[in-house]
This record gives structure tokens, sequence and C-alpha cells, in this order.
């Protein structure tokens, strides 16, 4: 019995010995694959995947986009973010059908992204981009500072690492919370390589508090750029960032242009607008929020669109002529209190004061390989070759493939765009744009007209003529 007694008491011994090192192996093993997958840049399954290549790289000073959540705690009705991802619930191979706002926030892997600006994942796509140093853009689909970043500092971790660096930034936020916290406020203090961008479309607390809900009132938002232009102490200070413009509320009683010269006399040295567009194709939450700002400016949005838009399906964009008063009365605006005026929108691009739509100066290292830039030259010298914008394309988009690049989604597309694409590279993908001047994204018609086909030169290249609106001969 002693022997039976003790030969059994081994063997539950011996049973939780080999648990314990077959359990050890799964763990370090996984460990071991996860180690692997953040040195290879794919960490999507337990943290949201970014930064992403713009959706408009072909006319993005900054092609370059991160957001260290993947979605934003503000709750503004015309969200450009809401739109876009809650068509996904009407995708059959999108299993969950909860809206954006419902779902819970996931975040970036901060020692990811430390690795990423460190060169230290060699297969990382963006190396080059990197390496080169230029401007990125934080906030593209979410508020780099909102209540989540508030509450967990997800970006402030990334943000003391870059700060080392010296990395240049383009932040985009209607918060102004982190200008009263420490913490942030050591990182901007004589900052000269980040630029803000303050997203402010009227100056109605009443209206904003109902269209922009959980943001912080205009007014409050005026002050965050002067209080951010005496801690940077730098001359070209914040951005006005007047997007989206909706016409009937960003210009109800001229407070556009009341807006820009209390921007400027607050420290704000551009402006930077685009006007909204919608997106036709609607869920039954975008129907309710397209009703919520109709009850807000007091006209029936889609129908307003739908009377004055380019096409009347689709994205709906209104046209260059509903926009030029407009655009001038901003640009004059800028032009007696000393600012630089940029339009990010697809119609009067032309204005911009320099080839970065966002608002960057001249002086700042954007991508300039790029439609909006070739717009520049284009009315500067009369024309605009492939030449000028080849000898500034990123060197990475020669090697990159266009059909898994991060964020362009040309793999969604029709097989026939798979098919023609698969092999081709950013590069590849950007010239052939750049010579189909009747494909919708093209310089000609993405422009409307601003550049038209000129003829090619020796290598088969189509040039551009400016053309400007009628009678925008200035």
């Amino acid at each position: 019995m002693g022997k039976k007694k003790v030969d059994e008491e081994f063997a539950v011994i011996a049973f939780f010995v080999i648990a314990i090192i077959l359990l050890s192996l799964v763990v370090v093993f996984g460990l071991a694959f996860v180690f692997s997958l953040e040195r290879k840049g794919d960490l999507s399954m337990a943290f949201y995947n970014s930064p992403r290549w713009s959706g408009e790289i072909l006319d993005c000073s900054m092609p370059l986009t991160f957001d260290q959540f993947n979605r934003c705690s503000y709750d503004c009705l015309y969200c450009f973010s809401f739109f876009q991802r809650s068509l996904s619930t009407c995708d059959d191979r999108v299993k969950d059908k909860r809206i954006y706002t419902e779902k819970p926030p996931l975040s970036v892997n901060p020692e990811r992204i430390k690795s990423m600006f460190d060169l230290a994942m060699p297969k990382c796509e963006f190396n080059d981009y990197i390496r080169e140093g230029i401007t990125i853009q934080w906030g593209g689909l979410s508020d780099p500072f909102d209540n989540f970043e508030r509450k967990e500092g997800v970006g402030l971790e990334i943000m003391r690492h870059l700060h080392r660096k010296r990395y240049p930034i383009c932040f985009s936020t209607k918060g102004t919370w982190w200008l009263e916290d420490e913490r942030y406020r050591r990182l901007f203090h004589k900052n000269d390589f980040w630029n803000v961008k303050f997203s402010i479309i009227n100056m109605d607390a009443k209206k904003a508090k109902l269209m922009e809900r959980g943001c912080p009132s205009p007014e409050e938002r005026l002050n965050a750029i002067e209080e951010l232009t005496i801690l940077q102490g730098k001359p070209n200070g914040p951005t006005l960032r007047l997007r989206p413009f909706i016409i009937g509320y960003s210009d109800a009683n001229e407070e556009h242009v009341e807006l820009i010269e209390a921007a400027g006399a607050a420290g704000a040295r551009a402006v930077s607008t685009e006007f909204l567009c919608i997106e036709s194709r609607t869920t039954p939450e975008s129907r309710e929020r397209f009703e919520a700002m109709s009850n807000i400016i007091g006209i029936d949005l889609i129908k307003f669109y739908k009377q004055n838009t380019v096409n009347p399906t689709g994205y709906l964009r209104l046209n260059w002529k509903i926009k030029e008063p407009r655009v001038r009365a901003m640009e004059a605006a800028c032009g007696r209190v000393g600012m630089r005026f940029y339009v990010s929108d697809a119609h009067w691009k032309n204005r911009c004061a320099n080839g970065s739509c966002c608002g960057l100066g001249e002086g700042w290292n954007y991508h300039r390989g790029q439609f909006t830039e070739a717009l520049v030259i284009a009315k500067r010298n009369g024309t605009v070759r492939w030449r000028d914008l080849e000898e500034n394309l990123l060197p990475c988009f020669d090697r990159i493939k266009i059909v898994p690049a991060a964020g362009l989604n040309i793999a969604r597309g029709t097989a026939r765009d798979r098919a023609r694409f698969r092999d081709w590279s950013i590069a590849d993908y950007i010239r052939y744009i750049w010579n189909s001047p009747d494909h919708p994204r093209s310089p000609y018609k993405y422009f409307y007209g601003l550049l038209s086909p000129a003829g090619k030169d020796r290598g088969g290249n189509v040039i551009y003529k400016y053309q400007p609106y009628g009678g925008d001969n200035d």
C-alpha cells in the first residue's frame, strides 16, 4: 500500500510538472509570436493598426497619417469617420454590426510606434518616409486630444519619444484640455517642429453645442490658439482649420469672416478650409444625423446638395460656383489680417499659398510629389510636366506595391483593378492617374479643369496647362 501511495503521489507531481512546462512553452512561444508580429509591423490582431497612407495620397502633402485610437470620443454630427465607417455595417463580410460610436476604442501599441520611428522594423513600408523626416499628419480619422487620450495618455507616450527626435508633426484637433496639462505643455514649449490645426467652423456657441457634441466651445478653441501661440513662441503660429465649411452654418451672419479675424488676432497664421461633402449612400444612423444637421442649419441638407452638386449620386460635392463668394471672402479676410490662405477642397485649390493645403508654410518639410504642388507650379509657370512631380516623389513609392499598401484600399476595388494594379508600385499608380485625364482622380477631372491637358512630353507623359475658373486671372 505504501509503495502504491508513493507512486500515485509521484504521478500527480509529475503531471503538474509537465503541465507547468507545457504552459510555460505556450507562453514563451506566444510572446515570441507577438514580438515577431510587432517587428514586422503587424499587430492588428491586438491593437489598432496605424499609421497608414492617406486615401488622398495623390494630392496630399502629408500622406502618412496617424491616429492613436480607432475612434474619437467627440461626437460631431458631420463626422467623416462616422459616415465612412457606418457604411461597413452594410457589408455582409463584416460580422460586427454595431455602429461606429457603440464600439469600444482600440489603441495602437506605443512600443510598436516607437520602434517604427527608431527605424527598428526592417520590413516597415514607412521607413523611407520616416528617414527623410517628412511631416506626418496626426489626427486623420480621430482627434489626438480627445477624452480617450485624456484618460489613457497613449499619445503622450508617443509624443515624448518623437519630441526627443524632433520629428515634425501636424496635429488636427478640437481639444483644449491638454494646454492645461503640464505634461503636454512641456512638449510644446518653444517647439518649432510641431504645428497644430484647431478645427472651428462657426462662432455660435449654442449651435456648436448641437453640431459638435462633446467638444469645447468655439471661444475655448480660439483661446487655445492664443495660449499655444504664447507657449510655442514662434512667428508662424497655429492654423485655423475651417473644415468642413457648411453653407448656411459656417457663413451665417458672415461668421466665417469674423472667425478668421478672431483667429488671426489670437495668433493663427494660416487658414485651411474645405466644403462639406456628403455621402449619398446612407444608413438609418447617418440619415438621423443629416436630419439633425438640417434642423440646426434650417435647410434640407440632402436636397440642397443634390440641387447644387457636381454629381447627383455617390459622393456629393458642391459645384465650384456656389463656393466662389465664400472662398473669396475668406481669402480677403486672410489678406487683411496677414494670414496665409489654403483650400483643401478640390475646387479652388489654386488659391493655396503653397503646395500644402493643410496650411503648412513653404519652409516645412512636407511631401511635394503630389498634385497640389503640381497645381502651384502650373499657376506659377503656366504649365506643369510629369518630371516636375517625379523628381519630388518619395523613393519608397517606387518600391511599395499599391495593392497591399496600408490604407489605400486598392484591394477593395474591382477584380479588374486588382489584376491591373497587382504588380504596380505607388509611383506607377500616380503616373497612371497623371496620364489618364479622363480618370476621375486625374489632375484634370479632380480639379475640375484647373489643369487641362495640353499635349505630351517626349516620354509620352501628359503636360497640363493652368486654366483658372471663369474670370479668375490672378
